[in-house]
């Protein structure tokens, strides 16, 4: 499985309502996607970050994921609304029974 966290640092509140809004049709269809597992939007209730949470299946699942016109709009339509870059990390991670 993959997971990638991507953060996101809005500019201001209203920004950061904007990135929120813009986020709802980029979670609904990607959840929509073959071969995603889990797609979450979440906020830092100390410092206001938003974070996604993203799972799929394998990496060439992503790479189609990120080349999904729903994706690139997303980023187009946010890049004046984050502060920096958005950082993100992805990770290759087995599922374990504790």
């Amino acid at each position: 499985m993959i997971i990638v966290i991507a953060k996101a640092n809005a500019k201001d509140d209203d920004a950061k309502a904007k990135i929120i809004e813009f986020s709802r049709d980029l979670i609904e269809n990607s959840r929509a996607e073959e071969g995603n597992i889990d797609y979450n939007l979440y906020e830092n209730t100390i410092d206001g970050t938003l974070t996604f949470v993203e799972q799929w299946e394998a990496p060439e699942i992503l790479k189609k994921h990120m080349a999904q016109e729903h994706f690139i709009n997303f980023g187009k339509n946010i890049a004046d609304l984050v502060d920096g870059e958005l950082a993100i990390d992805v990770f290759n991670a087995d599922q374990i029974a504790l």
